[in-house]
């Protein structure tokens, strides 16, 4: 079975540039579904953040863009010798009445481990927050809290040190350190009472927040009036309507991410193939994992042998100029994996690579250098250690979540 890592961070104040490299990394810590035994998630998580910023794969619904503002304000009103705990307490309190009032698979957070918690919605959300100009407080959560314990004078609005007028008093002597955009107030019963269901003014206010914050973004294109309704299910977000309106830096974006996700999806299957293959050469009961890979396999040729032109055509150095542009820490070994595995794609066979010796040292060394003696393809131990296979589907760059949150916007307004 599949080992369960816990990490944690320590927050220190820092300068933008470190806390943004540790909310990177935080990003890809929680990005659950994918093993990321191949070192791609990087470039799936830039690409997801132009298209979608501040969402997450662990985000669920978009009233929690409130629901974690209007508990801040709670405790920075009353609790501010503890605010930790107390944040943690009006979670839970939230989390019973969002049971109470949807229960099961309707996107509750913390519905099954109540006060267990790991991943607590004011961490999941507080980037994303910031992304979205909901949150104006420049720092992180501990930094945050650490600001409440203190007199309310020692910050001003942007989170520095207030400065005291001539006549000795501080100027920001009542301003919190916890700095909203001006948000729609919370409703008489929050916590103890709470539903999913955005009013209209709220809606509103996180449609104009995206809009405002990443105008350019298909999540504020989505928003836009006439461009999407409520319940509409497609599997990717360059499948949408939406994407055949959307402004031309965005639509190649969605090309990228079309192609990127096809085209590395063979890589993913391969790796799931040949693990399988060495599970069954060591014992394992994995034929049937052997032959149900093989067929994805030969169903993805079949996607690659038709969608050929666009592949070909993909202007390969124009989406790494974009990304790096994006995100200039992509390592130079993922890039060169994804070019190494395009280039065999694009020489060969769809239907050969399955078998192809050089196709297959490619990803078994890609694994060795991410993960040495960790490495499943090459270590009978390490296979011994941690069984499953990791996602071997499209990518879909957080759409699933994406959809939900952006249908909670639109059929409110």
């Amino acid at each position: 079975m599949n080992d369960v890592y816990n990490s944690t961070l320590t927050w220190l104040d820092s300068s933008e540039q470190e806390r943004r490299a540790v909310m990177d990394l935080v990003s890809a810590l929680s990005e659950p579904g994918t093993l990321d035994e191949l070192g791609i998630g990087a470039i799936r998580d830039t690409i997801s953040d132009v298209l979608f910023p501040g969402t997450s794969t662990i985000q669920t619904r978009a009233r929690y863009f409130l629901f974690i503002p209007w508990i801040l304000q709670m405790v920075e009103r009353r609790f501010r010798s503890n605010p930790a705990y107390h944040a943690r307490r009006l979670q839970l309190d939230l989390c019973n009445a969002l049971d109470e009032a949807h229960g099961a698979n309707q996107g509750v957070i913390g519905r099954e481990a109540g006060a267990a918690l790991r991943t607590w919605p004011i961490t999941i959300y507080w980037n994303g927050l910031e992304r979205w100009g909901v949150r104006q407080y420049r720092g992180s959560i501990s930094s945050y809290y650490s600001a409440l314990r203190r007199p309310p004078s020692w910050l001003s609005e942007n989170g520095a040190p207030s400065e005291r007028g001539e006549d000795g008093s501080a100027e920001a002597e009542d301003r919190r350190p916890g700095n909203w955009a001006p948000i729609p107030p919370a409703p008489r019963d929050f916590p103890n009472v709470a539903t999913f269901e955005l009013t209209p003014a709220e809606a509103g206010f996180l449609s104009d927040r995206i809009r405002f914050s990443h105008n350019e973004s298909f999540l504020a294109h989505l928003l836009e009036p006439g461009n999407g309704k409520g319940g509409v299910i497609v599997d990717f977000p360059w499948e949408h309507s939406a994407a055949r309106t959307a402004p031309p830096a965005v639509q190649r974006w969605l090309q990228d991410a079309r192609l990127f996700s096809l085209v590395h999806r063979g890589a993913a299957l391969l790796y799931s193939l040949m693990l399988a293959e060495l599970l069954v050469a060591d014992g394992y009961d994995q034929e049937h994992r052997v032959e149900g890979f093989s067929g994805e396999l030969a169903s993805w040729s079949r996607e690659i042998e038709a969608s050929l032109a666009d592949i070909l055509q993909w202007d390969r150095a124009a989406m790494w100029q974009r990304i790096l542009g994006s995100n200039p820490r992509i390592r130079p070994l993922a890039r060169r994996f994804t070019d190494s595995w395009y280039s065999l794609v694009t020489t060969h066979t769809a239907a050969s690579l399955a078998s192809d010796r050089e196709t297959r040292d490619l990803v078994r060394n890609r694994e060795r250098s991410l993960k040495g003696a960790r490495a499943r393809l090459t270590n009978a131990d390490a296979r011994a250690a941690r069984r499953g296979y990791p996602a071997s589907g499209r990518l879909t760059f957080r759409w699933p979540q994406v959809m939900t949150m952006t249908d909670d916007i639109i059929s409110s307004r």
